[in-house]
């Protein structure tokens, strides 16, 4: 899990957007955007299709 702490300065920034948030939609929304991003660096790091192997069976006697 991670455990952030939302600055004045960024609380300030999102209280441009919108007067009424409050510091705990700040920070799960911050803490939400880390997962996505997370999730997407993991999901284009595994590679796609089918994986092939180069090992053949050897004939049985």
């Amino acid at each position: 899990m991670v455990s952030i702490s939302v600055s004045a300065r960024s609380l300030a920034a999102a209280r441009l957007i919108d007067p009424d948030v409050n510091t705990a939609a700040v920070q799960a929304a911050v803490e939400a955007a880390l997962v996505a991003d997370r999730h997407e660096k993991r999901d284009t790091a595994r590679p796609t299709g089918r994986r092939e192997h180069s090992a053949r069976r050897e004939p049985s006697a």
